[in-house]
């Protein structure tokens, strides 16, 4: 009798690993979200770049995306808003002056930063990175402080399913069929 239920486990097993995960590792979602987010930034200061060296405007020492969009840098530069890939994502000018400046985004930090940052994001696991180089600014210390916040965060067990099957599909569901097994046989023996 046993020999049949583990039969209909591995049975099972195959049909939920074959059809949709043909590879044993799946894609890094953090990875992929924190790599979305950095090309944002990215576009984000080299709109401001072009801006400043058609401009002589000054940028401010903090400014919210929105605010830089509809008081400084028109469709010439910025023709197409950027979407953060989560809702968490949202950008920020901080500048110590014209020649030194960055987008900053309240969950990945700034694109080029001497401190890297790793934590768990609800499911993904993300990289941020800080500087040094406006901690001065209220507003950016704020902000990183917020950030920072994340290192202590602890996922849900949902979130770390969630986690692990984006990681490695194949060992999660073989766990998964296993635990439920053992629940099944402990339940069929009582």
């Amino acid at each position: 009798m046993l020999k049949n239920y583990l039969i209909a486990v591995m049975l099972l097993a195959g049909f939920l690993i074959a059809p949709g995960n043909s590879s044993v590792m799946a894609a890094d979602t953090g990875k992929l979200i924190t790599n979305q987010c950095r090309q944002n930034i990215k576009m984000l200061n080299e709109a401001t770049q072009k801006f400043v060296n058609d401009t002589g405007d000054q940028l401010p020492p903090w400014a919210r995306y929105e605010t830089v969009k509809s008081s400084l840098m028109n469709l010439d530069y910025l023709p197409t808003d950027p979407v953060g890939p989560t809702p968490d994502c949202k950008y920020n000018l901080v500048s110590n002056s014209r020649e030194d400046f960055q987008w900053y985004c309240n969950l990945h930090g700034v694109l080029e930063g001497e401190k890297t940052v790793n934590f768990q994001y609800h499911e993904h696991q993300i990289m941020a990175k800080t500087t040094s180089r406006y901690i001065n600014n209220k507003r950016y210390k704020e902000h990183v402080s917020e950030l920072l916040r994340w290192t202590d965060y602890a996922p849900t067990p949902v979130e770390r399913l969630k986690y692990h099957y984006n990681m490695n599909p194949l060992s999660t569901i073989l766990v998964m069929v296993g635990v439920l097994l053992i629940i099944f046989i402990v339940y069929r023996t009582l």
